[in-house]
């Protein structure tokens, strides 16, 4: 199990050193927060794919600059430590497209194009449900209920 983890993580890890990912806080309302995302990839369907996994990562190992409601990352900062320490749930997560469930919308806010260094980017607003993913952490045991 282990070694599909890697075999996901490395490409992941080469794709985010050669294009990084923008994430920007845009609004938060009733634990729903909107990020805008610019998120490379060969076709526009695989760049919004992109953005919306970006910015889940971002809110669990990052956290979001301006925004009350996960200013501090979910999970923590440890990325690959907290991925090998849970490597069940992320692998669902992530490989199965679990973390859609928690996405509520993604609205292009530009055309599928090539940025400045040529590689193609588009940028997007994506909505998601912070209440709902926290409460999936916890169940899951990756995080432990807040106040406890």
């Amino acid at each position: 199990m282990l070694r599909y983890l890697f075999l996901f993580l490395i490409p992941w890890v080469v794709t985010c050193a050669i294009a990084q990912d923008k994430v920007n806080f845009q609004s938060e309302v009733d634990n729903i927060i909107t990020l805008r995302v610019t998120a490379y990839g060969k076709k526009a369907e695989n760049a919004i794919v992109n953005a919306e996994r970006a910015a889940i990562q971002a809110i669990l190992f990052r956290g979001i600059p301006g925004s009350k409601i996960v200013s501090n990352p979910l999970v923590g900062t440890d990325e690959i430590e907290i991925q090998k320490e849970h490597s069940d749930y992320f692998s669902s997560f992530f490989q199965n497209g679990r973390y859609r469930s928690f996405v509520l919308s993604n609205v292009p806010v530009s055309d599928f194009g090539k940025d400045i260094t040529k590689k193609k980017c588009i940028t997007v607003d994506v909505k998601i449900n912070i209440q709902g993913l926290r409460i999936d952490l916890e169940k899951q045991g990756v995080i432990r209920k807040f106040g406890f």
